[in-house]
């Protein structure tokens, strides 16, 4: 049977909160009461409805990513969840569908899942480009990693988010797929931490050069956002854990997977894995790709095929030309492909997240040796990091 779909309105407030607390938080958690109070927007909310009762929803919260230094508009699909009488008939599919609709009517062309399980969004054309290391280790372990030069301070109210906003501008500088963060989603990402957390600031002097985000909780201590300009930054994060000793056995952290001083800790790599975080998806190929930037050094032409298991608009042959880091892309039906993909594999190469050679041993994409050559030039790999929640 036909669904029908439509952006909330006041009226459905009650009806939303209620699928949120079924499938994810009660109404009672702290970041609950702070989403709906200060964060939620019903014209950001997908409505799916099956003869006439509510049968799924979806939120889509706008941000802005920094994609191969450009700032592109996104919508970020958080809080996808189906009511459980609606449940193994494909709703889910359906959802995400007119999902992309919506999205591309807003002049979003790429699109952010973070998956409580990947595989059931890869068949609908997300794939991850975006995993961060997940750090555990004893407090005691910590030790010789810590730096007693630096001072440190609370933040408690979303007036200091300056000291914040440098360490991350520093942090993702080199960095591609974050979100950029303005005055106001400084002051709610405080906000919602603050609701149910600490946030510490490490200085040298008076510079600010870490961050992180924390819940104390015993025998782990778990910090959601763990950020520094400089190593000395990071070395007096852990000096702070480690001040801790009597309030947790050990500290949890999130990083990104581009960090590579794991190497110097001296137990190796124990407590050390990488965590999957977040998808990518092409909501619209022309516009995904004459959004983007492109090397300056790079020229030509490229007939490519692609398949979409969701948006018919993206399924073709398509010729996408670069000149002067620019590119401007042609539905050409009737052309010969000289490289195939999924829509999945393109949003990969958009990404960055991965090279032309993974990629054709991973069996995800073929082509010409010519063809294969243009898409090593057109996308370089990037360094890719993002820790939004929601």
């Amino acid at each position: 049977m036909d669904m029908e779909f439509r952006l909330a309105g006041l009226q459905d407030r009650n009806a939303v909160e209620s699928l949120w607390a079924y499938c994810f938080e009660p109404r009672e958690n702290p970041f609950f009461q702070w989403y709906f109070s200060k964060f939620y927007t019903p014209e950001n909310v997908l409505m799916g409805f099956k003869r006439g009762e509510m049968a799924c929803l979806t939120h889509l919260n706008p941000y802005t990513l920094k994609l191969r230094g450009k700032c592109i508009p996104t919508s970020y699909i958080v809080g996808l969840a189906t009511h459980p009488a609606a449940r193994r008939g494909g709703v889910g599919g359906q959802l995400l569908k007119a999902a992309l609709k919506e999205m591309k009517r807003r002049g979003h062309f790429v699109n952010i899942l973070m998956p409580s399980k990947t595989g059931f969004y890869q068949p609908y054309g997300y794939e991850l480009y975006c995993h961060q290391w997940k750090e555990t280790m004893p407090l005691e372990s910590l030790r010789p990693l810590t730096d007693r030069t630096v001072r440190f301070a609370f933040v408690n109210s979303p007036d200091q988010w300056p000291y914040l906003a440098a360490v991350y501008d520093a942090y993702t500088k080199p960095l591609s797929g974050y979100a950029v963060r303005d005055e106001a989603s400084w002051r709610s990402h405080i906000e919602a931490q603050l609701a149910e957390g600490n946030i510490a600031v490490v200085f040298h002097d008076d510079q600010p050069i870490a961050y992180m985000y924390y819940n104390l909780g015993e025998p782990t201590i778990i910090s959601g956002e763990f950020v520094y300009a400089t190593m000395q930054g990071k070395r007096g994060l852990l000096e702070y854990a480690y001040n801790h000793r009597s309030q947790g056995k050990a500290l949890q952290w999130n990083e990104g997977i581009h960090d590579q001083s794991y190497r110097f800790y001296p137990d190796g790599k124990q407590g050390h894995e990488t965590m999957p975080f977040m998808t990518c998806r092409i909501v619209d190929v022309k516009g995904a790709l004459e959004q983007i930037p492109y090397p300056k050094d790079s020229s030509g032409s490229l007939v490519f095929h692609t398949e979409d298991p969701l948006a018919d608009w993206n399924t073709g042959t398509f010729t996408l030309t670069v000149s002067e880091g620019k590119g401007t892309v042609a539905a050409t039906p009737y052309a010969k492909a000289d490289a195939s993909m999924p829509i999945g594999t393109l949003a990969l190469l958009v990404f960055g997240a991965m090279d032309v050679n993974a990629l054709v041993f991973c069996e995800k994409l073929q082509g010409t040796d010519e063809a294969l050559k243009k898409i090593e030039a057109f996308f370089p790999t990037e360094k890719c990091y993002i820790n939004e929640w929601y």
